[in-house]
């Protein structure tokens, strides 16, 4: 074979191989191409997919798209915005410019300023609600949201996309919301005028009956009679008390019930509590004790009314509730931290008790635990009342009860310390004396003793006189002599004249000691002179007049006599007072007719006024030292008086008359109310003697 055929057949080999490889290529690409084709398909399904159920969403959802090129101004929506609105896609503006003339001209203002903000980077988004008419001519709610979502090279806007949203139907349930609200609103304030209107229509007659009632009881009346003028004030009185829990509850429901926080004295409060309870404890020869812990600051800061008032519930109970036996008050110190105190209130009874089973039913509303307490009235509401006010104060409340035996309601509070003013009782002067308690009776001996560990005396106790003459002669001659004896007396222990007799040892002349005895036990006068005791102390008392009563029977004259604790809960007599020149503003006739009388026995000068205008008329600085004045009367109500009132004394630079107002109306906006207009005090209807007699004492 020549050499030129040899090359030739070597040419058309490595073409072979070349057209061989290339076919290979070829195959490989043609592979290629169709998986990527597979692929593409099954994207192009996938985002096919995608797209209808973002266009089912974006129409079940009544959302529209949008697509705003900047610098353009142009427009582009998906279908779904004219369809929300009736259009068809051709009919819709297409710049931003005649998009903006389509929003509602009240509208209109906010929505610019808000798309203008986000542009200029005030906002991370922008976001605004407005009406849209559409082709029926119906405005409706829109809300549109968008975003800068892409930006030039100078971080000027390209293009911003956004979506709308149809919200006309929320916005017309918000709208009826409103009104329902507005209208509720509306009813709630006319529902509260009408009941307190409706309170003072009640209470004034209410009043009437009471202080006639009180009026009469002070005449010459025969056994019988006066009897029947007690249940008239009993059953007025208890018909007070239902509804006084009928509005407080209605408050309590309405979430009305609003905590003041101010300076609480804790024993002045007890000696309020005690002082309305005492009379009633009295009438029924229950005896009545209490115990303050001296842990407890002098001031702590809370709402006196309403804590005043949470006592009252319950040792109002335990004097319905209980026909023989004692009632015990006990406030106890619960612990602290850096700015708040807890304090307990116990209050005990020996009365008819409750079954186990009903104590879980206790605390609500309009239940009244067992078929025995329908003897006693009552609305069922306190104690639903005082669990709202208790948690209301960050506290805990619980019974426990004996049927037959009695029951103890304990409720701890918390409130708010006082600390520049946490003082205490000053009992240093009896530190590590010895007390020798004489009393048969535990309890008592034991609310002494407490007291008495707290201020480091050393403590004695024995149950009869004997036994305690026994106890000073031993002491005496191991050399430790008692320094102070605290005796009960008891009238079922001895009799009176044997009483006497005990005291004539030697023993007794040159020790000091202090007699205790109820405020509700007669004492004959000349057993006092005849034993040679220093102090009288009545009970209930407080820690204070305890610590009082012992300093004067350690160090006072032997010859001297102190009774302590009358002055603290007795009423004072009008001829202990100054005579004072009254100015009284009352319309009722009833209430002017209780109020001249009740004020005239007391042997003050009034002069009334039938409304709040003549009040005014008639008034003038340094004419009167006293201005008593119910607040609902015509021509001019009391707090519009108070406040011409005290308009005349600004301008003629008097002293302040003392202003006291009358108001059936006892909710915390209507004292409130007393004190913007210049009152210093307000009493409630139907008052009671004591409380006229506490504003008369400030005069």
């Amino acid at each position: 074979m020549s050499e030129e055929l040899h090359q030739r057949i070597g040419e058309l080999e490595n073409r072979n191989k070349i057209l061989a490889s290339a076919t290979k290529q070829w195959e490989h690409l043609q592979k290629i191409y169709l998986e990527s084709h597979a692929t593409l398909l099954q994207s192009e399904g996938f985002v096919k997919a995608i797209k209808d159920r973002m266009e089912r969403a974006l129409t079940a959802g009544d959302i529209a798209w949008w697509d705003w090129e900047y610098s353009t101004g142009n427009i582009y929506y998906n279908p779904e915005r004219a369809r929300i609105l009736g259009f068809s896609v051709e009919e819709l503006p297409k710049n931003f410019n005649d998009l903006v003339k389509c929003i509602h001209p009240e509208d209109h203002d906010e929505a610019v300023r808000q798309i203008r903000m986000h542009i200029a980077g005030d906002t991370e988004c922008y976001e605004a609600e407005y009406r849209l008419q559409s082709k029926s001519g119906e405005w409706r709610w829109f809300y549109d949201r968008g975003k800068i979502v892409e930006k030039d090279i100078m971080g000027d806007p390209i293009f911003i996309s956004g979506v709308l949203i149809d919200i006309n139907d929320r916005k017309l349930a918000a709208k009826e919301l409103t009104e329902a609200r507005d209208l509720a609103d509306s009813s709630s304030k006319a529902k509260s005028l009408f009941l307190a209107n409706m309170s003072h229509e009640i209470y004034t007659p209410l009043a009437g009956v009471v202080g006639m009632a009180d009026i009469l009881k002070q005449s010459d009346l025969s056994v019988e009679q006066r009897e029947y003028i007690d249940i008239i004030v009993n059953s007025a009185s208890n018909l007070m008390s239902v509804l006084n829990d009928i509005m407080e509850y209605i408050k309590v429901e309405n979430r009305k019930i609003v905590l003041t926080s101010t300076p609480i004295a804790i024993t002045h409060l007890m000696q309020e509590v005690v002082s309305g309870t005492l009379n009633r404890c009295k009438d029924k020869g229950l005896e009545l004790l209490t115990y303050i812990d001296t842990q407890i600051p002098d001031y702590v800061m809370g709402d006196p009314r309403r804590v005043r008032q949470l006592l009252q519930i319950f040792v109002n109970n335990a004097v319905k509730f209980t026909d023989a036996g004692r009632i015990i008050i006990a406030v106890e110190f619960a612990g602290w931290d850096e700015g708040t105190i807890r304090i307990r209130f116990r209050i005990t009874d020996t009365g008819i008790g409750i079954p186990q089973h009903e104590l879980t039913n206790l605390f609500y509303s309009f239940t009244r635990v067992n078929t025995k307490v329908g003897k006693y009235g009552g609305s069922g509401l306190g104690l639903a009342i005082a669990k709202h006010l208790v948690e209301l104060m960050n506290g805990e409340i619980s019974v426990e009860s004996v049927e037959g035996e009695g029951s103890a309601f304990t409720f701890t509070i918390e409130f708010d310390r006082l600390v520049e003013q946490e003082t205490h009782l000053d009992s240093s002067l009896l530190r590590a004396k010895r007390v020798l308690l004489v009393d048969r009776d535990q309890i008592r001996r034991t609310i002494l003793k407490n007291y008495l560990l707290i201020w480091d005396c050393e403590t004695e106790e024995r149950d009869s006189i004997p036994e305690a003459l026994d106890a000073l002669r031993h002491q005496f001659d191991a050399g430790r002599a008692i320094d102070l004896t605290v005796i009960e007396y008891d009238t079922q222990d001895t009799a009176e004249g044997l009483f006497v007799e005990q005291f004539k040892e030697k023993e007794w002349k040159e020790s000091p000691r202090i007699l205790v005895a109820s405020q509700n036990m007669e004492i004959p006068s000349d057993i006092i002179e005849q034993t040679g005791f220093q102090v009288l102390l009545l009970r209930p008392f407080l820690p204070g007049q305890l610590i009082e009563a012992m300093k004067l029977a350690i160090t006072g004259e032997k010859s001297t006599f102190k009774v302590i604790g009358d002055d603290h809960f007795q009423e004072v007599s009008g001829s202990a007072r100054k005579v004072l020149k009254i100015l009284l503003a009352e319309d009722n006739l009833i209430n002017q007719r209780v109020a001249l009388v009740t004020l005239k026995k007391l042997g003050h000068e009034t002069v009334l006024a039938e409304n709040g205008k003549i009040a005014v008329d008639l008034f003038e600085p340094g004419k009167f030292d006293l201005v008593l004045m119910d607040i609902l009367m015509p021509e001019m109500n009391g707090l519009d008086a108070v406040k011409k009132i005290r308009e005349i004394e600004s301008e003629r630079q008097s002293e302040p008359v003392y202003i006291c107002a009358i108001t059936a109306n006892i909710h915390k906006e209507d004292e409130d109310a007393c004190f913007e207009a210049g009152m210093n005090s307000y009493i409630s209807k139907p008052f009671k003697l004591e409380e006229l007699n506490t504003v008369l004492s400030k005069v």
